[in-house]
Parts: structure tokens; sequence; C-alpha cells
């Protein structure tokens, strides 16, 4: 089975003030290079969900029109990028560009009974470092008319996720706001 791992880079970042936040700089390198960096010992396949690649020697996949809007759209433009070029592959895992401290065994455990999983920890769940299983995903997804969202939180719950606690302080960090960004540099430190 091809282990893929899949970088969701879009979103409007609006408590960044819009900026990239897969090209904000932490500690010297864009957080898209610190996930890629944490995901690719993990996977076989990287592939980023967003408008465009940052230039990694890895495919990109941009919101298809055909399918739910919101965060929802990444995982139905992943699926089907998954289903016509990686076929064999069951499922897929997801993290944020802007979770640059994600755990080294990530796919290992979410992906262990091969249906989906999200990880959580003390703060609650994270269903942006997650695993889809292609088989599971697409018939929630499928039940969102063209064009509506839906949060993933409400996915996870369809999908009748299993959870995988995690005690490792700022592994499922993500960076929202300029403070949070602060908060990492100092943790890098």
């Amino acid at each position: 089975m091809t282990r893929i791992g899949v970088i969701l880079a879009g979103g409007a970042s609006r408590r960044m003030g819009g900026d990239d936040k897969g090209a904000l700089n932490l500690g010297g390198r864009r957080l898209v290079d610190h996930v890629a960096a944490k995901l690719t010992p993990q996977i076989d396949r990287l592939l980023i969900a967003g408008p465009t690649s940052y230039g990694l020697d890895c495919d990109f996949v941009a919101d298809r029109r055909d399918g739910p809007a919101g965060p929802a759209a990444a995982l139905w433009s992943a699926a089907h990028w998954i289903l016509e070029h990686e076929p064999q592959a069951a499922g897929f895992l997801t993290a944020p560009v802007d979770g640059p401290f994600l755990p080294d065994d990530l796919f290992e455990k979410l992906s262990a009974d091969g249906g989906c999983a999200i990880a959580t920890d003390d703060s609650g769940d994270h269903p942006t470092f997650a695993y889809w299983s292609v088989a599971v995903l697409m018939p929630a997804l499928q039940l969102l008319k063209n064009g509506e969202g839906a949060p993933l939180y409400a996915l996870a719950a369809q999908c009748k996720v299993r959870r995988s606690r995690y005690t490792l302080g700022a592994a499922l960090m993500n960076i929202n706001s300029p403070a949070d960004l602060a908060l990492a540099e100092k943790m890098l430190e």
C-alpha cells in the first residue's frame, strides 16, 4: 500500500492577515518546509492540497469545483487525486501547513486500523491531523451538496473516526495568529 501524506495548505488565513501560512518563516524555514520535513519520513508520496507546490518536489491539487466548499474541498480534491493517481492507496494522512511540530508517528498511529482516525490531545480533537479512508470519506463527502461546506469535525463524526491520543505538548499546535508564530519561534530556541 502506498502511504500518502497530504499537506492542507488552502484557506484564507484571516487571523494572519491573509498571508499564505505555508510561506511564513519559522526559524529560518517556511512552515510548509517544516511540515514536509516531518511528514516525508512517514510516507511514500507527498501531496499538497492548495494553490501551489511551494517549489517542493511533490504534486499539488487545487480545490475542485465539483465538490464541497471549505476544508472539505481539500479532502474531496485529495481523494479524487488519489483515486486517479494512486488507486491502490486505501486512504491518506492529512496535516495542516501550519502544524510544524507534528508527531513522527502520525501516519503509523492514525492509519493502524485502516479506518478514519484523528489526533487528539488535552485541548481536544484535531481533525486536520487525521487519516482518512477513501472508502469511508467519499460517501460522507458526497452527501454534501455541491458548493456546500462542512466543518472537519462534522465530517469526522460522520466517518465515525477513531481518536488517537497525543501527550507531546505542542505536537498538534496550529499557528493561527502572529502570537502563535512568536510562541513557535520561542519553542524552537
